[in-house]
């Protein structure tokens, strides 16, 4: 019934949302804002949306 070969398509965002925390908090602990942290990641998640 399961193939296990097949990636659970959550995984692979919940995969996705662990990594953009990471880079959240990548930029917090090198000295920016929360602000700054949260557009810095939000500009590489949407990076490619706008062109």
């Amino acid at each position: 019934m399961d193939d296990p070969t097949l990636e659970n398509p959550l995984n692979q965002l919940a995969q996705a949302a662990v990594a953009a925390h990471e880079l959240y908090l990548a930029y917090l602990n090198a000295g920016f804002t929360e602000q700054q942290a949260l557009y810095l990641t939000g500009r590489i998640l949407t990076r490619g949306a706008d062109t």
